[in-house]
This record gives C-alpha cells, sequence and structure tokens, in this order.
C-alpha cells in the first residue's frame, strides 16, 4: 500500500474564497454575540468594580454581625459597655415607639 501526499502547491494551501468569507462572517457573528452579552468593555469594568465593592460590603457585614453577637454573648469582653449602650439605646426606642402608639 502506498501513501501519497499532495504537492504543497499554492493550488493546495490557497482557502477557497466562499469558505474564506464564511468563517470571517461566523468569527464576526460570534465576536457581536459576546459584545451583546459582555455591553462593551466599560460596562464590564464597571460591573467588575461593583461586584467587587459588594464583596467588600458584605464582608465588613458579616464581620460586624459576628463581632456584635459575640459581644452580646460576652466573649469579647472590651467592647461590653459598647453592647450596653446599644441595648438601652433599643430599649428606650421601644419604649418610645410603645408610648406613640398609645
Amino acid at each position: 500500500m502506498e501513501v501519497r501526499f499532495l504537492p504543497r502547491g499554492p493550488e493546495n494551501t490557497k482557502m477557497n474564497e466562499n469558505d474564506l468569507n464564511k468563517n470571517v462572517s461566523e468569527i464576526n457573528d460570534h465576536v457581536a454575540q459576546i459584545s451583546r452579552k459582555v455591553g462593551g468593555s466599560w460596562l464590564a469594568l464597571w460591573r467588575g468594580i461593583l461586584t467587587g465593592f459588594g464583596y467588600i460590603i458584605g464582608a465588613l457585614i458579616a464581620v460586624i454581625i459576628i463581632g456584635w453577637v459575640l459581644n452580646i454573648v460576652g466573649v469579647i469582653p472590651a467592647f461590653k459597655n459598647q453592647v450596653e449602650s446599644l441595648k438601652n439605646t433599643f430599649q428606650q426606642a421601644q419604649t418610645q415607639s410603645r408610648a406613640l402608639a398609645k
């Protein structure tokens, strides 16, 4: 069995012009789809920045809540005075709202 290779001439390496136009058209369609999904580079940049701020704010809120719970439980005694003042403030607000409701 004999294996034959096609000669490497210009007629065999050239892509058919119709195939080339078809491939370029497909690439343009894919790029347009990606651009529509992302919404442009500036919009993607702002989305990334806002997502980063969202993560930071969420982590900050989680740390505050965990610290507040630990203060109430008494695990962190250094902030016990602050917790007591917050409790007093909440109790005063509740008594005032009840007095206004009557």
